[in-house]
């Protein structure tokens, strides 16, 4: 009897690799390769929340953040709305390792989780930053809610966008990063 318990467990086993396997194939057309690659970053490494990102962007990018309707998002939804997971997961950042929500849009949600990039020496090497999480804002970052599944979409002009001070921070580059092909 033990032996087909054994031989029980080893198919569960092998079952339970195999289907972790094929889920783990990612199914992403090309064209959403930029945003498969945001997800799987974040998946790997932790939120560290506004506060870690401030200590060191404070007089510039946090400040000029402040400002912005990414950090008041949040404070945008009625009280309704915020208990409604189809407006939580724009309107927030996720959730640090203590498992507290980071509600508004922060600087992770357009950056990436900060757990592994946040050190001196990650952002110092651009190179060292973007293997650590660090994510590049492109127009794949956006609109994944800057789309026609949100309530109030009314179109998403991405280059335009960009020169916005009311989405953007002051210091966030002229000119879109590159889209990264194949």
């Amino acid at each position: 009897m033990s032996r087909k318990i054994l031989i029980v467990i080893v198919m569960l086993v092998l079952a339970a690799f195999i289907g972790g396997s094929l889920m783990a194939a990612d199914p992403a057309k090309p064209d959403d390769k930029p945003a498969a690659a945001a997800t799987k970053a974040a998946a790997k490494f932790e939120y560290v929340g506004k506060d870690k990102c401030k200590l060191c962007h404070k007089l510039k990018e946090y400040d000029s953040w402040l400002t912005t309707a990414h950090a008041k998002a949040w404070e945008s939804l009625k009280p309704e709305e915020q208990k409604k997971d189809s407006c939580i997961v724009c309107h927030t950042t996720g959730k640090d390792a203590t498992g507290t929500m980071l509600t508004g849009v922060q600087c992770e949600a357009c950056h990436g989780a900060g757990s592994a990039y946040k050190t001196q020496a990650n952002m110092k090497d651009k190179k060292l930053a973007l293997a650590a999480g660090l994510t590049e804002p492109t127009k794949a970052v956006c609109v994944k809610c800057h789309n026609d599944k949100s309530p109030t979409f009314k179109g998403f002009d991405f280059d335009k966008y960009l020169k916005d001070p009311k989405g953007m921070h002051k210091l966030f580059p002229k000119a879109a990063p590159a889209e990264k092909k194949g």
